[in-house]
């Protein structure tokens, strides 16, 4: 399995990890989808992190830019709906990267109450343009949400990569931690957010959320 899932004092720690880059694929948002469903189920808050040294690569590059567009069309709306589940998870969910992510990776990562980076020489950064890839509908909107407005174009449009703290100055995470520290403030966020009414943090999030999340359905 390249996806895991433990529950830990009620919250649901769910990982990513091929050993690797962690590329995503059919196969890895197959597992994801399935314990994304079983974490919303049993848990009062998700954490969802990556390997440490790389949250995730990106899609399968082979597959993106393959000259199959159907194919690569299949894919990204498949990660475009995993993360508007994520954006529209009604539960906690905090977001940990240890490492390098790109694309995909920054939007599920956008979809995230809390998203949380430890420091070392990571880059982050939506390099769609500069691979050769359009950025635009459900991926855009989800983007436009979190990066900061000063940011947009040399974030968005011009595949500017950055070091986690060029990261948090850009709005792609909200806290940078010392490295080894990430899971400990991850989970230590995940346990205070859970101590909220649930019904009351699920009903605001979706209202503050509710915008954008139709704007990502209509372009998925």
């Amino acid at each position: 399995m390249t996806v895991t899932l433990k529950v830990r004092d009620d919250i649901a720690v769910l990982q990513i990890d091929d050993g690797k880059r962690n590329v995503v694929n059919h196969e890895v948002l197959a597992e994801l989808e399935e314990l994304w469903a079983e974490a919303e189920q049993n848990a009062s808050a998700i954490v969802l992190k990556g390997r440490e040294g790389c949250f995730c690569a990106g899609y399968d590059i082979r597959v993106m830019t393959g000259g199959d567009r159907e194919a690569s069309a299949r894919l990204g709306k498949r990660g475009g709906r995993m993360a508007e589940r994520i954006y529209s998870c009604p539960k906690p969910v905090v977001g940990l990267t240890q490492g390098h992510c790109f694309t995909i990776g920054l939007v599920w990562l956008a979809g995230c109450d809390v998203r949380i980076a430890e420091q070392g020489d990571f880059r982050l950064g939506m390099t769609e343009v500069a691979l050769g890839v359009t950025l635009s509908g459900w991926a855009l909107e989800a983007m436009r949400d979190r990066v900061r407005p000063v940011h947009r174009i040399a974030a968005l449009q011009h595949s500017t990569q950055y070091l986690p703290e060029g990261a948090l100055e850009a709005g792609f995470v909200d806290e940078v931690v010392a490295s080894g520290d990430g899971f400990e403030a991850a989970l230590a966020k995940a346990k205070a957010l859970a101590e909220l009414p649930d019904e009351a943090y699920g009903q605001t999030k979706l209202a503050l959320r509710d915008s954008m999340l139709q704007a990502m359905r209509a372009g998925l």
